[in-house]
């Protein structure tokens, strides 16, 4: 600004001193137009820009770019929440094999079931050498909590970052998004669908398996495998028809959340309920066990009478009942995944009515509250 008005006072006095030329005619002083200054606005800046886990101070350069032109690949991986930055890379460092006719890729899906696999049977390994039984039901069980923490607790990270940096749109296409934050996407819902597949192969067939009988399930565990079967179909679906992709990553992070603590607490309990003596960590799983039952009662009655279903209304109101929803999402297909959602939520009282009565009880630091049963499990 302070160039533009100097060059126009300098131009404007030369003009003045070359009044006269060779030929005695004479010029007018050639009048300059003065250069208003204008304010620019100051760009209005995401509060989480704050939080370096969520965001960074390049977000308002690439990211804007990126996001403006909705295309190109990014490079521009500055603009990208820092918690999302290794799903990212690690998705587009995978190779790509694509169910036939589709362009649904299912190799970071079964590396996903792979690696926490790996985890499971390597988390087994590490509990013998802790003193937990060797070929035990109880030392399996405790290996699979390990497995699903790690699972869970990287995955709430994830769709945090990738949730808080986007507009939520539960019916919105996945073109709407940048290229990083849609490589972001894909990772964390095939993720989440590979441990639907490791959970079902491994804790439900695996290790309920009998030599010349197969797995020997009870009613709970069907209920379980639905529950994997409905959650897989949700996922791969949304990626399919590549929109509603934000409805199923809300769900998963509303349902995941509680995950960590709730398995903490089957830990502490098969430690005091199945193990004897001073083996496994007793002593201090003791300690944390009622800490861990009474949190996951608060947060699990939250989730589900609060959360869950304030979720599921704006859900049904937005896929279903909006013009875009039913342009985005096949109603057939909406109305399956509503009866799923709504499903969950009313399959949920009974575990609801247990959370309140521990509540209610109030925090118990007694053994009583370590062998009481939330039927979560």
């Amino acid at each position: 600004m302070k160039s533009a008005i100097s060059f126009s006072l300098v131009y404007g006095v030369a003009v003045s001193f070359q009044g006269a030329n060779a030929n005695g005619r004479v010029f007018k002083p050639v009048s300059v137009p003065i250069i208003k200054s204008q304010a620019i606005p100051r760009q209005k800046r995401n509060p989480l820009d704050v939080l370096p886990f969520f965001n960074n101070e390049k977000l308002d350069v690439a990211g804007t770019e990126a996001s403006s032109s909705g295309s190109s690949s990014s490079t521009h991986d500055d603009a990208s929440p820092l918690l999302l930055r290794p799903w990212i890379r690690l998705y587009r460092g995978a190779p790509k094999v694509c169910i036939p006719h589709t362009n649904i890729d299912i190799a970071f899906t079964i590396a996903s079931a792979m690696v926490l696999t790996c985890i499971d049977y390597g988390s087994a390994q590490l509990l013998q050498l802790a003193g937990w039984p060797g070929k035990s039901k109880h030392t399996r069980a405790v290996a699979g909590s390990i497995a699903t923490i790690f699972h869970s607790t990287v995955l709430v990270l994830g769709l945090g970052a990738a949730l808080l940096t986007q507009k939520y749109d539960p019916s919105g296409m996945m073109d709407e998004h940048p290229d990083w934050w849609q490589d972001g996407a894909h990772a964390l819902i095939e993720f989440c669908t590979g441990y639907m597949i490791y959970d079902a192969a491994v804790q439900f067939v695996a290790d309920r398996w009998k030599k010349g009988v197969g797995p020997v399930l009870s009613a709970a565990d069907y209920m379980f495998l639905g529950h994997h079967a409905a959650t897989s179909l949700y996922m791969v679906s949304a990626r399919l028809c590549q929109a509603g992709h934000m409805s199923a990553m809300i769900l998963m992070f509303t349902g995941e959340l509680t995950a960590p603590i709730m398995n903490v607490l089957r830990i502490s309990r098969t430690a005091m309920k199945e193990m004897t003596g001073d083996c496994c960590g007793r002593s201090w799983l003791g300690l944390i066990g009622p800490y861990a039952e009474y949190l996951f009662a608060l947060l699990y009655a939250g989730f589900r009478i609060v959360i869950g279903p304030i979720c599921a209304a704006h859900l049904t109101y937005d896929i279903l009942l909006t013009k875009k929803g039913r342009k985005n999402v096949p109603v057939a297909l909406s109305t399956v995944w509503l009866l799923m959602v709504w499903g969950v939520l009313f399959g949920s009282i009974p575990w609801i009515k247990t959370a309140l009565t521990i509540l209610q009880a109030g925090l118990n630091t007694g053994d009583s509250t370590v062998s009481a049963s939330m039927g979560a499990e």
